[in-house]
């Protein structure tokens, strides 16, 4: 199946949050319950870069990179 990553934080303050993957934003979710699954439609390998910020330009988290072998 395609790649997924699941996504965690804590701390942000502002109602929605901002996800970024690879500096492009690819969703804006509420920021209970501080989680979120990207789907990435992809298979290994690949890598990803993950922030996580409060929308609307926001503080961010510090990035994440998720790297996913291949046989």
């Amino acid at each position: 199946g395609f790649d997924t990553v699941d996504l965690f934080w804590s701390g942000a303050t502002s109602a929605n949050i901002d996800i970024k993957r690879n500096g492009v934003r690819i969703a804006t979710v509420p920021n209970t319950p501080s989680s979120y699954t990207d789907g990435t439609d992809q298979r290994g390998p690949v890598t990803f870069i993950y922030q996580v910020c409060e929308a609307g330009g926001g503080n961010c988290s510090n990035q994440v990179t998720v790297r996913f072998g291949g046989g």
